[in-house]
């Protein structure tokens, strides 16, 4: 997913606010700088998809799976983001300023593109895991089969799952393979099905 600046300068919570209101594409707040997001590729969208169906299907009794468009406050850096998926177990908190951004995730869900890999790995990912709610950051690649997860616990540790294994994530009822994942998107040397 590629990201362009909207706002190339600073504006307020309230202006980024009126921004989203009234526009059809996704923007995040970041250092006050209005940052818009552009769409994914074949592969992202349906991975986005895929994962959320999965976790529609095995969300525990008082958690709910969210979608890409539900946007996310953090509170330490003062940012607005948006993340490919998440989870949330109870009724969701808010703040003041921002009746629609939830503030208590437990399970992030990021699939890699090639242009914010690298943020998904650092600001995003140190961003997230500010949340105390936030128990699993899961970052899930398009192009091999391959997720990576940091945990509460161990929150500068990502463990690798490929192939066979399973992801026992928190909220869910029961573990999602790498095959579930990828199975009609990804073949098994990870090239694209789609196209």
């Amino acid at each position: 997913m590629t990201v362009s600046t909207f706002a190339p300068y600073r504006t307020t919570y309230a202006e980024y606010l009126a921004v989203e209101s009234c526009s059809e594409a996704r923007h995040e707040f970041i250092d006050g700088v209005i940052v818009a997001m552009a769409g994914g590729s074949l592969e992202h969208n349906r991975l986005e998809s895929r994962i959320g169906s999965l976790f529609e299907t095995r969300t525990r009794e008082g958690c709910a799976a969210y979608p890409s468009n539900q946007r996310i406050w953090i509170e330490a850096s003062g940012r607005s983001r948006y993340s490919d998926g998440m989870i949330i177990c109870g009724t969701p908190t808010h703040v003041d300023h921002d009746g629609q951004a939830v503030t208590n995730p437990l399970v992030i869900v990021e699939v890699l593109s090639p242009s914010t890999a690298g943020q998904d790995h650092g600001t995003k990912r140190r961003d997230f895991q500010t949340l105390p709610s936030l128990q699993a950051y899961v970052l899930v690649a398009q192009d091999k089969r391959h997720v990576m997860i940091y945990r509460s616990d161990r929150p500068d540790v990502g463990t690798r799952y490929a192939v066979d294994d399973a992801l026992d994530l928190p909220g869910l009822t029961a573990p999602i393979t790498i095959d579930e994942i990828y199975r009609g998107i990804l073949d098994e040397s990870g090239a694209s099905v789609l196209r």
